[in-house]
């Protein structure tokens, strides 16, 4: 039995750091901004707390404030769709780029947002309905977020100064922030720096550091503290900060350095984080609430009644938590679409076991956890994706966490579709079982949740 409390083997253990560094692109996925963003803000809002003297305290809960900071960013994603239409994570990633406390330009946003992509007349309907959007659905979808991100903080074990520090991440000097309108010291210092830290790296990576500054300058006394927006400023100097920048920006790895109170990450730990973003994942979409938790009881139970071992089911147990965690990179548009998906929409569908593939093997010692999460859409007769790996490629633990979700999306509502009768259920999984799915898997949910059989007399 794994020790709950113990550290991790240090050979292979990564530091909670690590992790949330790591496991913070998907939270970039569900945002629209590039890969690494969460990361790149954290060593800014790290340079900057140098600059400003903070103690180690509030530098260690800036640092995981900085890399949790958009952890509820899924909670209002089916919102955010709903408002603008077409693609939300283009909606959120433009909104970044606004200076949306000014009533014309979040006009002009919303008015060239509404139904990007989509037929004009579309389009004009969508805008219409957008002028009589209630003002306050900015503090409504930014409460939400900002809410459960804090939530997520707490959670994870952090103190309140980090989840603080997430909850007030919009609020702006002059009042004009949200969702509660605080002004200037009425926001917690690490929400000051947070919130100029990441439109600062965001500036800099989509226009240049020249950009970023003017931006800064522009936004000084009104979005920024104007003593952390001038402490940022005096940081365009710091040329080691920019080539790293740069540099991670390209594709190159960005050495994190912990401040010192940053703790270990110890079995307990990693169990919380798998479980925490499995909320995040599940919360994208109403049709997926605790999908996550559902397949890693199914696959807990087949890997049980098969004798998988402990130690084994341990690690079966997270990949089954974190096996969709990719699908923060997919449009709420296609996942919560009631009709059939398009060839195209489709194969963006297909991507998502890649994208929990490449998340979780960033994490150090996450290899084996990796390769399971990112076979749970692979079949036997190799007709699954996103690798086409067939039934020789295909290992116990693979096999297990295919034939949960697939057993989970049969028997929970849908958006094109409620929940299927058992009795379908296992007419669709015998159809499958020996050629797409692992029959003895699918036997054991058989004997567990198959309809029964009355025998006469």
């Amino acid at each position: 039995m794994i020790d709950r409390v113990k550290s991790l083997e240090s050979s292979l253990a990564p530091t909670l750091a690590e992790i949330l560094a790591a496991l913070s692109h998907a939270l970039d996925l569900t945002e629209g901004q590039p890969r690494g963003h969460a990361v790149r803000t954290c060593v800014i809002a790290t340079r900057l707390a140098e600059t400003l003297e903070l103690d180690e305290r509030h530098r260690t809960s800036l640092f995981f404030a900085s890399l949790i900071k958009d952890a509820g960013c899924s909670t209002n994603a089916t919102r955010i769709q709903e408002v603008f239409g077409g693609d939300e994570q283009v909606s959120k990633r433009n909104v970044k780029f606004v200076d949306w406390s000014n009533p014309v330009q979040a006009a002009i946003y919303g008015l060239t947002h509404a139904e990007k992509g989509k037929p004009m007349s579309v389009r004009v309907r969508k805008m219409l309905g957008l002028v009589t959007t209630p003002p306050g659905v900015m503090d409504e979808v930014t409460a939400a977020r900002c809410a459960r991100g804090a939530e997520i903080a707490t959670q994870l074990g952090f103190d309140p100064l980090t989840a603080e520090a997430v909850r007030h991440l919009d609020e702006h000097w002059d009042g004009r922030g949200s969702p509660s309108h605080l002004e200037k010291d009425e926001i917690p210092l690490l929400a000051r720096i947070l919130c100029l830290s990441q439109t600062f790296e965001l500036f800099v990576s989509e226009f240049g550091l020249q950009a970023g500054i003017d931006m800064v300058q522009g936004r000084r006394g009104r979005w920024f503290d104007p003593e952390i927006a001038d402490a940022a400023i005096r940081l365009a100097y710091d040329r080691e900060l920019w080539q790293m920048h740069a540099e991670h920006k390209s594709g190159e790895d960005l050495p994190l350095a912990p401040p010192p109170l940053a703790r270990t990450a110890t079995e307990a730990d990693v169990d919380e984080v798998c479980r925490a973003f499995a909320s995040i994942v599940d919360a994208k979409s109403e049709f997926t609430g605790q999908h996550s938790a559902r397949v890693m009881g199914y696959s807990v139970e087949i890997a049980e009644a098969l004798d998988l071992g402990q130690e084994r089911i341990a690690t079966l147990r997270r990949a089954a938590l974190l096996h969709d965690i990719g699908k923060l990179g997919i449009s709420n548009a296609i996942l919560d679409k009631p009709g059939q998906l398009t060839d195209d929409e489709f194969a963006k569908v297909k991507q998502h076991p890649r994208f929990s593939y490449e998340i979780l093997s960033r994490i150090r010692g996450f290899a084996r956890l990796a390769d399971i999460a990112g076979a749970h859409h692979e079949r036997l007769d190799g007709r699954g994706y996103w690798r086409g790996m067939t039934g020789g490629q295909l290992d116990r633990e693979m096999r297990i966490l295919a034939v949960a979700d697939v057993f989970d999306a049969l028997s929970a509502d849908r958006p094109y579709r409620g929940a299927m009768p058992m009795e379908q259920v296992f007419r669709i999984l015998d159809g499958q079982a020996g050629t797409g799915l692992d029959a003895d898997c699918v036997e054991v949910l058989r004997e567990k949740y198959g309809p029964r059989v009355l025998v006469a007399g």
